[in-house]
């Protein structure tokens, strides 16, 4: 046998060259690259031709060349790994494809087939599609591209996420009923296109290829504990000389990390970063790999370097548990380990598309070729291999081999049933692995049990042929056995759940898989089988009956709680088993004999070791078990007994019944029917003296039993069964034994006997016995009543949902999911509502998308309606009688609920209609008939004579139905008295409420008598019921009078009272009347203060009192009076921004402004919600907040919902998140003369003079920076001064310099403009407004908040005032927003929140320069400000920023004394200016393409002919204006500067309270022209643009625009958008929505999908959230210094919205609120499904389609700055459970 010659490498021969070249050219000792490839193809070929080719020749290559590409390097990680893969494409894929193919390299194979099966693998949290019309069961399911193009697109379909491992069965006809193909994977339409034209030679090449490819990978994958490679793959001392020559590397070894699943990620994270002092980045991704791949290489060196770390590792991480799994491996082995993943998927992808090539390599996996795979396995191929090695491999091996497995073995069925029995004689082992292991079952060979017992087919031929449930139950039973206890009950430890045994009940799915089809007809082996895994589930239900027993507590409570959640867990992963189990019983006479047989031989003995006991009523007797409730064990898992009676209901169908032959047992005779019910009846007795309080010293633990046992998941198999059995038992026994053995074991006999009331009894005991009659009678309305059940009444099962569903829908109008959670499902999740909801409700459609649709039912069945329904609650009992009650009430109907006609019983269950017609029964109602009857009887209650009516009324219904005729209740029930009892009771006093159904009750018995017309009585009685009303209606009359009487003399105490204290504070009224009067006259004056809302003095005006909501006392907004506050949230937003996630808010000098630049950034924001306070009152509840978190204990402290440390606190009243507060500032008084006038010539002279005076100081050392004329504002000294805040251990910086005007300037200015400046040289000084003296303080504690909310570390007075400017400026941008979003009217009725946010906010940015204790800083912005406005480019920033800082910096400007900001002219001149600016901008930027000219009916307006000049001019030429409409260039003009008249009338309408036009105040009414003439601006082109002044001051604003035409700015930063912003748009359909998401992949990890894929909602981005892969390193707020991870949502939302975010959770269909770091909530999607609810985790998985109302809410809660509140109401402290926000 000859090996390839070893490589040469050839590097300086380029890769054409080695393509030009052929094999001959190139001597034979020399071979490059492709050379050798072709080479080793050869030789295969050749080898192949003598015969003798095999799994060597292949793998002699693969030991030289493998090792040259995937050694990893020395001292590296996998994470810096780097495989030149276009190379060992070259060396080791293509010979292979070019050896299969039998081409040369250059030469394509041939095009591949489609198949019609999909076998797509699916990921973990993958979306997959089931359809509920056509798939066989739940577990038949599509990928989303099968279903994209499927008829199930249009089906009710569910969607959900996989949880790994499974495959699409698009193309599997099994798993369909009907359509089983999509477009993609049709079946072809002729024999022509099945025919395969792979050629034989193509075949056998192909399984040459793959038996050495599955050997190879099997060999690699599945080494345990081996450092070195198998002998013969070991390198030749010649080989390994010319290697190491090319790798200029020594033999160097890897120690291997592995996988498990009892570290955390934390603990793992922290042992590296200790043990390997790598960083903590490096940590967490190498953790992140781990997790996924399931192993990673952490470190590359000498074998003794790599063993200590070994060591090292497992030292560090024993000291807490088991140490993690480290191994040593030589490098070669990892190699050869790459190599043979990549070989496995090259394999599958390979053979996917051609079925004969799929079959080659099934047949060599399986081992049915000739090859030498066989022998791996040890029989069974190389798949045999698999199963028994899975739990040897890590994760990323094992996928890779379930993988290849599914694309090969299980797309044939020939294949598949071969694979499903190697599967089935593996499957004890498999399991048992998989015990042991601890990944996930999705990670474990033993998941494909689901592609295998799925298949109706193969299911049945397994069980027949290979004893499938047999194996696979005996593999449960094994694990039970060894937790039974000496009686054989399974018994579970309270202080330890065994992991193993949750993982072993993982087989119960599987037996449900197998038994999921019922087959048709049955054969021997098939019924063979199926008996025989029957009698072993038998055995374990032996083992679970009487399991978790328990014993009553007397005079002690129970010391702690027994493990009862083990039981019940097992119970629900069974219960569906059993009942497919009696489905497949019930399928053939001969299996249900068999069965009943079998199951009464294992049931147990209950009288085993008691003598049975004679109990006698009256004149009958019975033999009973003796067996005290109260005092010996009990339990409510009697799974056997209730799997009899679920067999006992099958016998009909058959022809047998429980005394046919067929049922005998020659071992012993069958049980008596008392046996039978003996389990079941002690439970039922149980439950009832739980209810009667008799056990509540037991605890918790069985009150959740039983809630369990009576809930709508549990109760099928359970609380069902045992009423069915209870049945059986009435049925078979006579019933007069019947109710002796019940009362009996209620221990009631002595209840019945006449001399009961005459013995002592103690209150307690008294109390019981009691409720344990109203159980004793419930038990039997329960018995009698409930024939609702196939095979006990004459009715179907679609009859038995109807029941259910009107039941539930007399308590009250339900919405479909809730409706659904009410009902049983079947092992298919299904529970038939769909079926019949429409026969029996209607459906009432939502209003709004805030409400759920309502299914009410339908009024002709009101009548169905069953008091005592044996589903109820008693919550839904008490509330569903008091709704018909009030029913019919309104209906003018007896307010009585009779029971209504019942179905009729099928023949084996007759005897139940007898059971109130016997003696006992007739004794137990007369009882409690006399005991209500004598007033001095205590064993009495209301309820127990209600349960006794409404049995009477169950024997007159089936009496009257006629379908009984040895019936003769009436009868019988005159004979005993019964009848007389009953018209006593009619006119008792005690049963009141009870009597119209008592009329109902013997109008129906003296119809059966025949007596209608023959009862004097009952006529009397109907005289009193009709003559009670009326004396009813007399004392009601009465008592309306006297309560009217009553009242009048109460009002006039009160008003003579209220008299004398007025009389008597006569002084006090006077000085109050005063004031008001006052105010009224002012507020007169205030209402006629109405016009523009600029050029007048403001202010004037007196705000209403406010009531202080803590102190309830009322206080003035008044200078003198004391300070008030609004609490409010202040917040970093960037919602109106329009720089996107990754340009970031601005430089530090934009923090330094009062303007925001262009695009806004990140902005503050300030809201309230109304609420107002005394300042006192404020800081009061502040400090008793903060106390308050003291106290509290610190490992509680983080849900909270609000964070003390960073000043928030809750609303005392709405409990809204407050941060700060503002404080309510009266307006400034109206002086006396009015404001002067300014024209625009002194307003443009008097600018130009002061920004030629300016000049810049440092605030250091007074010394001068620039010169007088400074025309660089922003100078680099500023920009270093400005600039964001040091560090901690950096030197603090220099203080920012300050803009000053020379002094000169006040002699040159124009005396109209300084008349509106306060200026020192004032002849007359307007007076100073008074203060109360805590609110200047108010004003600063709220300005230095700001600053530290933006981000910024400085909190110098020129920073806070720019924060105050900017706040204002932006809330009243998003007030304008949100009012534009909602639909109202701009200056009309604004919600309160927002018009008192506003209010104070722009008043207390108004008083500051009467208020702020420096003039400079104001000085300085008001410089800064003209400058921006009059020099600075209209691009660079938006005018309304800079006309607010102006109008509030300006009476600062040139210094003087305290002056509040005014509407005055000079603030309408400034907001002239700033809207021209706007307009210039607006000419410079929008797009006039749509303006053409076209020809107008109408005159045309003259006033616009200079606008297209001016259009050229200031877009230097660039724009050619013939042909556009000046009218319409006019028009997108105006648009476009809206915005900015928007913001200006709110801003001016709350700084000068002047009340706006009737057309401001209605939707619609902000148009260009009334808004204009509130602002007293000019309207038109002609005013604003035609004269010299404004096209002068445009076209000058134009030459600063060089950015703009170089084409740096973009339009979206400078225009404003033509709506307020909103979310992104979602499209109508959900799946669409997870159909993209499934695209998405982790973006840090290589072909992994993200399990948390998150969309924001602002910005579109999906981000892969939750994972440690995707955590991103930000700076810590909470230290000074250092840095934390978050996860990448939460990274996003601070850069995309400053902190605040909205995202979608796709696969959860959930919101996300994020605020970051550490805060969120989670809440609905705005999807509904048809039915107008939420799907919040996709548990129903219905289509779901977009609520367009929901998603504008959300849009509107993020507009109006809402999310922050939003989470911290959503916040539940309550939860023991907290979510890792910041991990997000």
């Amino acid at each position: 046998m000859s090996s390839p010659p070893p490589v040469q490498l050839e590097v300086e021969v380029s890769e054409e060259s080695m393509e030009e070249d052929s094999a001959d050219m190139i001597p034979a000792d020399r071979f490059t690259l492709p050379s050798r490839a072709d080479a080793v193809v050869e030789l295969w070929r050749t080898k192949m031709a003598e015969g003798v080719l095999s799994s060597t020749h292949f793998q002699d290559h693969w030991r030289v060349t493998v090792p040259r590409i995937y050694s990893p390097q020395p001292n590296r990680t996998c994470l810096d790994w780097s495989f030149d893969e276009e190379l060992a494409t070259k060396l080791l894929i293509a010979p292979l494809e070019q050896f299969v193919w039998g081409v040369a390299g250059d030469q394509p194979p041939p095009p591949p087939r489609r198949s019609t099966l999909c076998g797509r693998v699916f990921r973990q949290g993958e979306p997959a599609y089931s359809c509920r019309e056509c798939g066989m069961d739940n577990t038949c399911v599509l990928c989303v591209e099968c279903f994209k193009v499927s008829a199930h697109r249009h089906h009710k379909y569910k969607m959900g996420q996989s949880g790994g491992g499974g495959c699409c069965d698009c193309g599997d006809t099994e798993a369909w009923k009907r359509d089983p193909f999509c477009e993609l994977h049709a079946a072809p339409e002729s024999e022509e296109q099945t025919a395969s034209h792979i050629s034989p030679e193509v075949v056998e090449r192909m399984k040459i290829v793959a038996n050495a490819v599955l050997s190879y990978s099997f060999r690699l994958l599945t080494l345990v504990h081996a450092p070195s490679l198998p002998s013969d793959l070991v390198l030749k001392d010649s080989e390994r000389e010319i290697l190491l020559e090319v790798l200029d590397q020594p033999d160097c070894y890897c120690t291997v990390l592995y996988n498990d699943e009892t570290h955390t990620f934390e603990q793992v994270i922290t042992s590296l970063t200790r043990v390997m002092k790598c960083t903590h980045r490096d940590s967490v991704e190498l953790v992140s790999l781990i997790d996924r791949e399931g192993r990673a290489i952490v470190k590359c060196n000498s074998f003794q370097v790599c063993d200590t770390l070994k060591n090292d590792i497992e030292g560090f991480t024993s000291r807490h548990g088991p140490a993690l799994k480290v191994l040593v491996m030589h490098a070669h082995v990892i190699a050869h380990q790459i190599f043979a993943m990549k070989l496995l998927a090259w394999l599958q992808n390979f053979v996917c598309q051609e079925a004969s090539l799929r079959l080659a390599v099934s047949s060599v996996a399986l081992g049915e070729s000739g090859g030498g795979a066989g022998a791996v396995g040890g029989g069974g191929g190389v798949a045999n291999g698999v199963l028994q090695n899975d739990c040897q491999m890590w994760k990323a091996a094992r996928t890779a081999w379930h993988n290849l497995l599914i694309a090969t073995t299980l797309m044939d069925y020939s294949t598949k049933r071969t694979m499903a029995i190697l599967f089935t004689k593996n499957y004890g082992s498999i399991l048992k692995d998989f015990i042991r292991d601890d990944h996930d079952h999705s990670f474990s060979v033993s998941s494909l049990s689901v592609q295998l017992f799925t298949t109706p087919t193969l299911a049945h031929h397994l069980i027949a042929h290979h004893d499938a449930l047999y194996i696979v139950l005996n593999t449960f039973v094994s694990e039970c056995n060894r937790r039974c206890n000496q009686q054989g009950r399974l018994e579970f430890d309270r202080n330890h759940v065994s992991m193993g045994f949750k993982r072993a009940q993982f087989v119960l799915y599987d037996v449900k898989y197998l038994l999921a089809s019922v087959p048709t007809t049955f054969d021997d082996d098939l019924r063979k089988g199926f008996l025989h895994g029957l009698s072993l589930l038998l055995k374990l239900m032996l083992m679970m009956q009487g399991m978790d027993s328990v014993v009553r507590q007397v005079g002690q409570h129970m010391e702690y709680e027994p493990e009862w959640e083990s039981a019940f867990n097992l119970h629900v992963k069974l219960a569906h088993s059993i009942t497919l189990a009696l489905e497949w019983c019930a399928a053939e006479r001969v299996l249900c004999a068999s069965a009943y047989r079998m199951a009464l031989r294992h049931l147990p003995d209950p009288a085993a070791g008691r003598e049975r006991e004679l109990r006698e009523l009256g004149d009958k007797s019975a033999m009973v078990i003796p067996y005290a409730v109260a005092r010996e064990p009990v339990s409510v898992h009697q799974p056997l007994s209730r799997f009899l009676a679920g067999l006992h209901l099958q016998l009909h169908r058959h022809g047998l019944s429980y005394h046919s032959r067929e049922l005998e047992r020659a071992e012993r005779a069958k049980p008596p029917p008392e046996d039978l019910i003996e389990p079941v009846l002690r439970t039922t007795v149980m439950v009832a003296q739980v209810h009667a309080g008799m056990w509540r010293r037991n605890g918790f633990a069985l009150l959740n039993q039983l809630y369990f046992y009576h809930n709508v998941k549990c109760r099928a198999e359970m609380l069902d069964r045992d009423v069915v059995m209870l049945q059986v038992g009435a049925s078979l026994i006579e019933s007069n034994e019947f109710m002796i053995h019940v009362l009996n074991k209620f221990e009631l006999l002595d209840w019945v006997a006449p001399g009961f009331e005459a013995k002592f009894i103690e209150d307690d005991t008294l109390r019981h016995k009691i409720s344990v009659v109203e159980e004793l009678l419930g038990l039997l309305i329960t018995v009698v009543g409930s024939r609702w059940v196939p095979g006990v009444g004459e009715v179907t099962n679609k009859e038995r949902t109807k029941k259910e569903i009107i039941q539930m829908l007399c308590v009250k109008p339900m919405a479909h999911s809730e409706l659904n959670k009410c009902l049983p499902e079947d092992q298919l999740y299904e529970t038939g509502l769909e079926d019949v909801i429409h026969e029996v409700a209607e459906f009432t459609k939502p209003a709004s998308g805030a409400n759920r649709g309502l299914y009410r039912l339908r009024a002709s069945l009101y009548d169905e309606y069953d008091t005592f329904y044996y589903h109820y609650t008693r919550e839904d009992l008490s509330r569903s009688e008091e709704e018909q009650r009030n029913r019919k009430k309104a209906a003018g109907e007896p307010e009585c609920c009779p029971p209504p006609p019942l179905p009729r019983l099928c023949p084996p269950f007759r005897l139940i209609a007898n059971l109130l017609q016997s003696d006992a029964a007739l004794t137990v109602l007369n009882t409690v008939i006399e005991r209500a009857l004598d007033l001095r009887a205590r064993c009495f209650s209301e309820t127990q004579v209600h349960k006794a009516l409404h049995l009477i009324g169950y024997a007159l219904r089936d009496e009257e139905s006629g379908h009984y005729e040895f019936l003769a209740f009436a009868e019988r029930a005159e004979r005993c008295g019964l009848y007389a009892l009953l018209q006593r009771l009619a006119s008792s006093p005690r049963v009141d409420a009870h009597r119209p159904l008592l009329k109902w009750l013997l109008t129906k018995m003296r119809h059966l008598l025949g007596k209608d017309d023959e009862n004097p009585e009952g006529e009397n009685m109907d005289t009193d019921q009709e003559e009670k009303p009326q004396t009813n209606d007399k004392a009601t009359e009465e008592r309306r009078q006297m309560a009217a009487e009553r009242r009048a003399r109460l009002m006039a105490q009160m008003q003579a009272q209220m008299n004398s204290f007025i009389s008597n504070n006569a002084t006090l009224f006077k000085e109050t009347t005063t004031e008001v009067t006052e105010e009224e006259q002012q507020q007169d004056l205030g209402k006629l203060y109405r016009g523009a809302a600029l050029g007048v003095w403001g202010g004037g005006v007196i705000d209403p009192p406010r009531v202080c909501i803590m102190c309830q006392e009322e206080g003035r907004i008044d200078a003198t009076a004391e300070p008030m506050v609004l609490v409010a949230f202040a917040q970093n937003s960037s919602v109106l921004s329009r720089r996107g996630c990754d340009e970031g808010a601005g430089s530090g000098d934009d923090e330094a402004r009062a303007w925001a630049p262009a695009g806004l950034g990140a902005q503050p924001h300030v809201s309230c919600c109304g609420h107002a306070m005394h300042a006192r009152c404020w800081r009061k509840y502040i400090e008793s907040v903060v106390d308050k978190e003291k106290l509290r204990p610190y490992r509680i402290r983080q849900p909270a919902t609000f964070d003390v440390e960073k000043g928030e606190y809750l609303c005392p009243l709405c409990e809204r998140l407050c941060n700060t507060a503002l404080p309510l500032l009266p307006p400034p008084p109206l002086p006396a003369a009015p404001p002067p006038p300014l024209d625009e010539e002194d307003y443009a002279q008097a600018a130009d003079l002061i920004l030629k005076l300016k000049y810049q100081v440092s605030t250091a050392d007074e010394t001068h920076v620039c010169g007088e004329v400074c025309e660089e504002l922003y100078c680099r000294a500023r920009i270093a001064a400005a600039g964001a805040g040091a560090s901690a251990g950096e030197p603090a910086p220099p203080a920012a310099p300050e803009l000053r005007v020379s002094e000169h300037v006040r002699a040159l200015l124009p005396p109209a403009f300084l008349a509106h400046l306060a200026t020192p040289d004032s002849p007359e000084p307007p007076p100073p407004p008074a203060h109360h003296p805590n609110s200047k303080a108010l004003v600063e504690t709220f300005a230095k908040i700001l600053p530290g909310i933006c981000g910024s570390s400085s909190s110098d007075s020129a920073t806070c005032v720019a924060a105050v400017c900017r706040a204002t400026a932006y809330t009243v941008r998003a007030t304008a927003a949100v009012l534009r979003a909602e639909r109202r009217p701009l200056l009309g009725e604004i919600p309160a929140r927002h018009r008192d946010a506003l209010r104070a906010l722009v008043r207390i940015a108004g008083a500051l320069p009467a208020l702020w204790p420096q003039r400079a800083p104001l000085a300085h912005h008001a410089l800064a400000a003209l400058d921006a406005l009059e020099r600075g480019s209209p691009l660079a920033h938006d005018g309304f920023g800079p006309l607010v800082a102006l109008v509030v910096t300006a009476p600062a400007l040139l210094g003087g004394p305290p002056a509040p900001a005014r509407p005055s002219h000079l603030a309408r001149q400034l907001t002239l200016r700033a809207l021209r600016a706007t307009l210039a901008r607006a000419l410079l930027a929008v797009d006039l393409s749509g303006c053409v000219d076209e020809p107008m009916d109408g005159p045309e307006r003259a006033d616009l002919d200079e606008l297209l000049p001016l259009v050229r001019e200031v877009r230097r030429g660039t724009l050619d204006v013939e042909g556009l409409d000046p009218h319409a260039v006019w028009d997108r003009v105006r648009a476009q500067c809206t915005d900015f008249l928007r913001w200006c009338c709110l801003f001016f309408w709350f700084l000068s309270d002047v009340e706006p036009t009737t057309e401001l105040t209605e939707a619609g009414g902000d148009t260009w022209e009334n808004m204009c003439a509130y602002l007293d601006l000019p309207s038109s082109f002609a005013e604003l643009l035609g004269a010299p002044l404004g096209r002068g001051a445009v076209l000058e604003w134009a030459s600063l625009a060089d950015e703009w035409f170089a084409g740096a700015a973009a339009p979206a930063l400078v225009l404003e958008p033509a709506e307020p912003p909103r979310l992104v748009a979602l499209p109508e359909d959900f799946s669409e929505l997870m159909n993209v998401v499934s695209e998405f992949s982790c973006p840090n990890s290589e072909r992994e999908d993200s399990k948390n894929p998150t969309m924001c909602l602002v910005c579109g981005q999906i981000l892969c959230s939750q994972s440690y892969c995707c955590q991103i390193e930000i700076r810590s707020k909470e230290r000074s210094s250092g840095k934390e991870l978050v996860g990448a949502v939460v990274a996003h939302a601070l850069r995309c919205g400053a902190g605040a975010g909205v995202f979608l959770r796709v696969r959860e269909c959930e919101l996300l609120l994020i605020a970051a770091p550490a805060r969120g909530a989670l809440l609905p999607a705005p999807y509904l499904d048809l039915y107008g609810e939420t799907d919040q985790g996709l548990r129903r998985g219905n289509p779901l389609l977009l609520c367009a109302e929901r998603y504008e809410k959300l849009r509107v809660l993020w507009l109006s700055h809402g999310v922050h509140e939003q989470i911290a109401r959503g916040l539940d402290t309550s939860l023991l459970v907290t979510t890792n926000w910041q991990n997000m």
